[in-house]
């Protein structure tokens, strides 16, 4: 058994009275309408379609203002381009808003109840709005830290490689090599590999196999050096070198060339070092290193254990 209450009213005794006014508020809507047509009709529509172009008037004007305010700018142009979408971005929100509100006014409705129970509304979804929070945020620091630009080449969280085409208060915009768009919620980024700042040093590892003749490697790699630095010599920082030998494993003898050089080379540069590496082995007559299995016979295990007791002997 439940107990009741008295002083709780129920829901239908607030519903009713709401419905009705609603009603009556209606009722004398077209009341005027009938009486007088173009006060209560045609004037409204013609207000209404006013903001609506006035609207895209600011628009278009507050675009063309942006592009031409940053083309005078001195920023540089990855900056330049982000920052300039992001403004768009935001005015066009704020205009949005400014419109919604003065037709809402236009209509007749009183806007500042609404504004006033945002709090106690903002209050009741905040939860649910955490993460649109958290991206917004995030996105602010993404920016004005200047972690990534529009046009960087960046891997994102260890596992998205590509190219920066929007970043936003909300969403970046991703594009890898194969054309694939990837949209990031700004919260979710949590770590900015970016391949566009500075400098990069390119780091290209060679495995000759045991065999081969090191000093004749050394050397050969040593003209690689050479030719790559007089071939990207405007776009370098440090001139290559060989690194000499930095590991060795079950495959062979690893060598290491390097080359410090601005960002926008890094990837052409290392790739022609590559090419420039196996082509001077070939000429030197060094094979590339790569994992081979060797087969003995049974006769020859035992020719080899013969010759091992007869050395200690």
């Amino acid at each position: 058994m439940f107990l009741r209450d008295e002083n709780i009213m129920p829901f239908t005794s607030f519903a009713a009275p709401t419905i009705g006014k609603v009603a009556v508020e209606t009722k004398s809507f077209f009341a005027k309408v009938i009486q007088d047509p173009v006060s209560h009709l045609l004037i409204p529509i013609g207000q209404l379609l006013l903001i609506i172009i006035l609207t895209i008037i600011a628009l278009r004007f507050l675009d063309g203002a942006i592009d031409k305010i940053f083309a005078l700018s001195r920023m540089e142009s990855k900056k330049a381009l982000t920052l300039r979408k992001l403004i768009k971005s935001i005015l066009r929100y704020s205009i949005y808003f400014i419109s919604v509100l003065t037709i809402l006014i236009n209509m007749g409705f009183d806007p500042m109840p609404v504004l006033a129970g945002a709090g106690i509304l903002g209050l009741a979804i905040g939860f649910g709005a955490q993460n649109l929070v958290r991206d917004v945020i995030t996105g602010f620091f993404l920016i004005f830290e200047g972690q990534l630009e529009v046009g960087d080449i960046v891997q994102i969280n260890g596992q998205i490689n590509g190219t920066v085409e929007e970043v936003g208060l909300r969403v970046t915009k991703i594009r890898e090599f194969n054309q694939r768009l990837h949209y990031l919620a700004n919260g979710n980024i949590t770590q900015v590999t970016n391949y566009n700042r500075e400098k990069m040093r390119a780091i290209v590892a060679v495995t000759v196999p045991y065999e081969s003749d090191l000093d004749v490697v050394n050397k050969a790699l040593e003209e690689v050096c050479e030719s790559i630095g007089k071939k990207y010599a405007p776009f370098l920082i440090e001139n290559p070198e060989v690194m000499g030998i930095t590991r060795i494993d079950q495959t062979g003898v690893e060598f290491t060339i390097t080359a410090l050089s601005e960002p926008d080379e890094y990837w052409r540069l290392e790739r022609e070092m590559r090419k420039e590496a196996v082509l001077a082995l070939h000429r030197n007559g060094i094979e590339i290193a790569y994992p081979r299995s060797v087969v003995y016979h049974p006769s020859e295990i035992h020719q080899m254990k013969a010759e091992k007791e007869s050395v200690r002997q």
